[in-house]
């Protein structure tokens, strides 16, 4: 009996042992920060983009339009502003490009503003997302 509470000790104490707890931090900063100014800045213009869609049951897109030229699906251009305060809507990802095209040299993207217009149809509606986006280039 007591070779079995000998062993039974035994296996509490590596039990408790094995459940240690550790902690890993990182010595490296979890985030960057570069501060500008808008003289830092070198303004290049400003392009609107554009996007008219349908949207039936909740679910179903159907893009109609994007930057004004008929939308057919066989090429798909889709590009990343970045980081942009506030965020960008859903679809409006789909005609970033033209902001690309226009000012290739820009370096900085400001959004200034966006419009969405919904018309309400039976079991859909159609909508137009519309925005502004300033370019700017780091002096």
């Amino acid at each position: 009996m007591k070779l079995y509470r000998f062993l039974l000790l035994a296996a509490v104490v590596a039990s408790l042992s094995a459940c240690s707890v550790t902690r890993h931090r990182p010595y490296a900063v979890e985030d960057t920060r570069l501060n500008l100014a808008m003289s830092d800045l070198e303004y290049l213009g400003e392009s609107e983009i554009s996007v008219d869609y349908r949207k039936y049951a909740g679910f179903i897109t159907v893009i109609d339009s994007i930057n004004g030229v008929p939308y057919d699906g066989v090429e798909i251009k889709t590009a990343e502003l970045g980081n942009v305060p506030g965020g960008m809507y859903d679809k409006l990802h789909r005609a970033t490009y033209k902001v690309i095209e226009d000012y290739p040299e820009a370096e900085y993207f400001m959004v200034v503003s966006q419009n969405v217009s919904r018309t309400r149809l039976f079991l859909g509606s159609e909508v137009s997302v519309k925005a502004k986006v300033k370019a700017f280039k780091i002096k």
